[in-house]
């Protein structure tokens, strides 16, 4: 059976790595100015401590217990008169976030730190799904909202 609301851990972390996913995003020119220099041979093919890099990491560690979370406790059933193909997309795309955001992560940091372009390239790809996914997820729950009028982004508010 589905829980009521979400645990006030999984509302923080949500809205945490929603902030960390941010910065990566708005901060992300420093790391990919470097990474542009040791690919071309300016400055040695060798990892450097790099905020980015941290922050990648920890949103990795955040997400692994958020998802450990969601198998464990569950999330809210979605609104029962919710269409099912608004449904289904919901799902899709909760668990593409999670595919995402292990693994941009993981292959950021196999490319940051062994100086491969493989894993680089895929990290931005990742890059290029992320911000269209991040900006149809906020759409939908200003959409649920406020045409919807459900209770949706009020749950992650921790205002039921």
């Amino acid at each position: 059976m589905a829980p009521a609301t979400y645990s006030r851990t999984q509302i923080i972390l949500h809205w945490l790595i929603a902030a960390l996913v941010a910065f990566q995003i708005i901060f992300h020119e420093g790391i990919a100015a470097i990474w542009r220099d040791r690919m071309r041979g300016i400055v040695p093919n060798e990892p450097s401590l790099n905020p980015h890099a941290i922050v990648g990491l920890l949103i990795l560690a955040l997400v692994l217990w958020r998802l450990t979370l969601r198998l464990r406790r569950g999330t809210p059933a979605l609104p029962e008169n919710e269409h099912p193909a608004l449904k289904f997309v919901a799902s899709a795309t909760h668990w593409l976030f999670y595919l995402l955001l292990i693994g941009m992560p993981i292959s950021g940091a196999v490319a940051w730190f062994f100086g491969l372009p493989q894993p680089a390239q895929a990290h931005s790809l990742a890059e290029k799904l992320l911000i269209p996914l991040i900006i149809l997820h906020i759409l939908a729950a200003l959409a649920q909202h406020y045409y919807f009028k459900t209770n949706v982004l009020k749950r992650m508010l921790g205002r039921t």
